[in-house]
């Protein structure tokens, strides 16, 4: 009988998996158009193919930064060929096997149903589709934010088995090399280290609790210059509003659901268990909040499945009030069911061919950077003396080619700034600049897109003023939640 129900589950996780891959692959082969942080992994992903290495033509690179989502994604491109689809693809894998590390996480801390339920929850929200399905380390870092705490967890709970550490340790720089925020996992797990090393830790273990340090303190130094950038905000801004915002007004019943089996299982007195989501939400609000410039959703999302499992734990504690199996099982299916409900424009049970990342929080330019560039490029080949000017630099070299940006329309991070590292571009960052560039230039195109923040004051009312304006665009899908106005101009070019 136990063997029955073992093979159940197995076959449901089975199910979820093939399900989750099909929802998101389904309209991938369309190869729509990155958005602009997309661009910038597909650039150095072409860098690979055509050098070996990810490194600009000017000897610009990332450093460790993202190197594994590149050299995943020239993996895929090698086999697929260079497009949208192969440099995505390797986000969906992870998406897949996120699904299963959520079911061991859970199963781990829990029970398989509490797994399972969990499972379900990852296979079917939009927002884990969607985020399974753009050329960005996020989905990765999940899986490995839910595979580390795995092994964290069984490192603890199996005596400071050595095995389950290396596991642990394995998932922390990997999700360091995918994204610098990978190295929040680092801390957690010392953090949860320390506070269980009572009764548990001797002296055999204090050499591997040593190189953990010492593997912190290597990606740290690699990663020195934007950590130093992140620690000298700190307290110049206050992100926590948009989160809370962010679950509240889109994941209302998920998280208060979430909320309650957390304060559940403080008072079931499950300290490793209930250390393990303190950490990890609240660690992760804290950098999320306070030591990073903008707020993206994208930035709460790798621990958004801990959100999950609690919610999926206390629907499970109140389904156990009833003493009869069966009754505690119709139960449980009875509220989840209404969770569902609840939910139910944030999950998808047909699959889509499209998901917007600003069904959300409106954040992130969607538009049709292709078509836009294909007239671009027609025309700058037709006219091979004009200059070119954006006020944004991923999209004009992915599109265009390295070197191909000519000036950087926006307001310097630095005031000794000259060129931009990435493109090579010239900064103009003054209205009167502008003016100079376009007078002394006899042909020239400008992408101008809604950065109001980073653009030069009176330079987009000069710019619409006085030059021709080729088109606009504000979409890439026919229906999204939120329209990006991107408008061409041009000066001197007849054709």
């Amino acid at each position: 009988m136990q063997k029955l129900a073992k093979n159940k589950f197995l076959l449901t996780l089975i199910i979820f998996s093939v399900l989750g891959f099909f929802y998101r692959i389904y309209g991938l082969l369309a190869n729509y158009s990155f958005w602009n942080d997309e661009e910038n992994v597909a650039t150095f992903v072409r860098a690979i193919l055509q050098r070996g290495y990810p490194i600009l033509g000017n000897g610009f690179s990332t450093g460790v930064y993202k190197w594994l989502q590149y050299w995943l994604s020239a993996g895929s491109a090698k086999i697929f060929g260079l497009n949208e689809f192969a440099i995505r693809f390797p986000s969906l894998i992870f998406g897949v096997l996120t699904i299963w590390a959520a079911y061991l996480l859970g199963k781990e801390l829990f029970n398989k149903k509490i797994a399972l339920i969990s499972a379900f929850f990852v296979t079917f929200l939009k927002i884990e589709i969607l985020w399974s399905r753009q050329a960005r380390p996020y989905q990765s870092l999940q899986f490995f934010y839910l595979l580390g705490a795995f092994f964290l967890y069984k490192f603890i709970n199996n005596k400071f088995n050595l095995k389950y550490f290396w596991g642990f340790l394995a998932c922390c720089f990997l999700a360091s090399l995918m994204h610098g925020l990978g190295l929040c996992l680092f801390l957690i797990g010392l953090l949860y280290i320390v506070f269980n090393l009572k009764g548990h830790f001797n002296k055999r273990k204090l050499p591997w609790l040593l190189l953990t340090f010492m593997g912190l303190i290597t990606l740290t130094y690699f990663l020195r210059e934007k950590i130093i950038f992140k620690m000298i905000g700190l307290g110049s801004y206050n992100n926590f509003f948009y989160y809370r915002a962010f679950l509240t007004q889109n994941y209302l019943w998920i998280a208060l659901t979430s909320f309650l089996g957390f304060i559940w299982l403080a008072f079931k007195k499950e300290f490793r268990k209930w250390l393990i989501f303190l950490l990890f939400l609240g660690l992760q609000t804290i950098v999320v909040s306070f030591f990073l410039l903008q707020p993206f959703t994208r930035y709460f999302y790798v621990v958004f499945p801990f959100i999950v499992l609690l919610a999926a734990f206390f629907l499970n504690q109140l389904s156990v009030l009833f003493k009869n199996k069966i009754s505690s099982s119709l139960f449980l299916i009875f509220l989840v069911l209404i969770l569902i409900f609840a939910s139910k424009d944030k999950l998808t049970f047909l699959p889509q061919k499209i998901y917007s990342l600003n069904e959300d929080m409106q954040e992130v330019p969607e538009v049709d950077y292709k078509k836009i560039y294909a007239f671009i490029g027609e025309k700058l080949e037709e006219n091979p003396e004009a200059i070119f000017i954006s006020n944004w630099f991923d999209h004009p070299i992915w599109y265009l080619g390295e070197g191909r940006l000519d000036y950087w329309l926006r307001i310097k991070d630095f005031p000794d700034q000259t060129k931009d590292a990435f493109s090579g571009a010239i900064f103009v960052d003054n209205l009167d600049s502008l003016k100079e560039i376009i007078s002394k230039e006899k042909k020239g195109l400008i992408i101008l897109e809604s950065w109001e923040s980073q653009l030069p004051p009176g330079t987009a009312e000069y710019i619409r003023s006085n030059l021709k304006k080729e088109f606009e665009y504000d979409r890439l899908y026919p229906v999204q939640p939120r329209y990006w106005s991107v408008e061409v101009y041009s000066w001197g070019i007849d054709k």
